[in-house]
């Protein structure tokens, strides 16, 4: 699936599973090393996805149609030099990646080359050790009353520290997602010091997206009882309560949109549902009557439950609050830090790194060092993959978290671009892994389908299977717009 003979970066996103991304993406790999005119070396691409696995198994079938190309047309050397040069290949998960980045200039970080990936086990009982340490540390050495002795009584419990121990572990790890840990940690503990000051503070715009989500569920529960209600002996005299009940959920919605949340506070303080209106005489089925006051009940319920929870105090009060808890939330942040040098002195002190030190380490060696902390400025290193990959293509985008786009940013050539992704965010699935699901959503809606600035995106919305001729099966992409996504065979 080519641009202008490959020259442009551009972004492939699928709406529909069973798409073909995957396959594309392939098909795109094999037509490039199998153009006989303009032929891509296979070593000259990374081709990157998530699993091990996978990995293998993307190498199988660029093997396979290889072969099945060759079989076609044995006297072609082209072919057969291409298919000898697979074992060459960089198919492989963006862990493996940052080994070998790790491995070729781990004298540029003062990394012993021996390290050796440290287990789940040992990792959890030097981190226990480590944040018992340092507690211990900070309970004799903080001043009554400061920031920290705030932020243990908040989350520690009578009897024991596990919850600020769990805390302090999860942020740690959450940051780790991040380029620059400490600039994310300081970043946000920095908001809270500015209260509500803005429409678009993340915490309002998330508890906005949480409200409208639960008001949506609520109009849900409505819209199917006016549904019973209109049923032969259905509850009719319901119907009025029911509309009323929809147009007020329906407002709250509007005003859950209108990104301003004294508004939504100001329309739940009257929100609140009526009495139902009796269905008098024989006539009415006693079943749907009851299913229908279930449903207004349970709708009732959430409503009240979503007024009582975040609408019973003031916009005022929730600033008032933020503010006080910007002290906690620094000395919070200070903890992770002091955790996260501890940790990972301990680790080198013992030639050991995880998976998100691969990935650290390999970004120190790629970034520039006198790039300022949140800029991305390549390496000598970076330029010389730069040089190496004329393209870089990784599979299952939406799993990535903004660590491994750093790395793939640095890696990869701007102008012209020689990115190329496939993804679909509705299959993320490595949310406990730290992946940001974001990171493609945030190029989906920037990238244009009728231009390649900054990046061209593809739909794969649809997908027909039909039998192909002599068996086996084919697929069409339709991709809006572009006939630069055929017919081919199923890989």
């Amino acid at each position: 699936m080519g641009c202008d003979r490959y020259s442009r970066e551009f972004h492939a996103g699928s709406r529909a599973a069973g798409s073909g991304k995957t396959a594309v993406l392939v098909e795109r790999i094999i037509r490039r090393i199998a153009d006989e005119t303009d032929p891509l070396d296979v070593d000259r691409s990374l081709v990157a996805t998530f699993t091990k696995a996978a990995a293998a198994e993307m190498r199988h079938r660029i093997s396979e149609a290889l072969e099945k190309a060759l079989a076609a047309n044995p006297g072609s050397d082209h072919l057969r030099r291409r298919l000898a040069l697979i074992p060459r290949a960089s198919i492989t998960t963006l862990h493996s990646f940052c080994m070998e980045v790790i491995s070729r200039y781990h004298q540029l970080i003062g990394l012993d080359p021996g390290f050796r990936i440290a287990n789940e086990t040992e990792s959890a009982l030097m981190r226990q050790d480590l944040l018992e340490e340092l507690l211990e540390e900070r309970y004799g050495s903080a001043e009554e009353g400061d920031g920290f002795w705030k932020l243990a009584d908040t989350f520690s419990g009578d009897k024991s520290d596990s919850g600020l121990f769990q805390l302090i572990q999860r942020l740690y790890d959450d940051s780790r997602s991040h380029p620059w840990p400490d600039l994310w940690l300081k970043e946000k503990a920095a908001v809270f010091a500015e209260g509500l000051s803005s429409q678009d503070h993340p915490w309002l715009t998330s508890l906005r997206a949480s409200v409208k989500l639960e008001l949506e569920g609520v109009e849900a529960l409505l819209q199917e009882a006016v549904r019973l209600a209109r049923r032969p002996a259905g509850p009719e005299p319901y119907l009025a309560n029911l509309e009323e009940d929809l147009t007020l959920v329906s407002y709250l919605i509007e005003r859950a949109d209108a990104q301003d949340w004294a508004l939504l506070y100001h329309a739940f303080q009257g929100a609140g549902f009526g009495k139902l209106k009796a269905c008098k005489g024989d006539g009415y089925d006693k079943e749907l009557q009851d299913q229908v006051k279930s449903l207004r009940n349970e709708a009732k319920d959430r409503l009240s439950a979503l007024k009582e929870e975040l609408f019973e105090r003031t916009p005022e009060q929730f600033d008032a609050e933020l503010k006080e808890m910007h002290p906690l939330m620094e000395a919070l942040s200070g903890l992770v830090m002091e955790f996260a040098d501890r940790y990972q002195k301990a680790k080198m002190d013992k030639g050991l790194v995880d998976f998100a030190d691969l990935e650290h380490y390999s970004l120190r060696i790629l970034c520039d060092p006198e790039a300022e902390p949140g800029t991305l400025l390549p390496s000598p290193a970076a330029r010389e993959f730069q040089e190496q990959f004329a393209e870089v293509l990784l599979d299952e985008y939406q799993d990535t978290n903004r660590v491994q786009e750093a790395i793939v940013e640095l890696i990869s050539r701007s102008s012209p671009g020689n990115r190329f992704m496939v993804g679909d965010v509705k299959q993320s699935i490595y949310r406990f892994r730290l992946a940001e699901p974001g990171l493609f959503q945030e190029k989906y809606k920037s990238y244009r389908t009728d231009r390649p600035e900054p990046g061209q995106r593809i739909d794969l919305a649809r997908n027909f299977r039909e039998p192909a001729p002599g068996g086996g099966w084919s697929e069409l992409y339709f991709s809006p717009g572009h006939d630069r996504i055929g017919r081919g065979n199923r890989l």
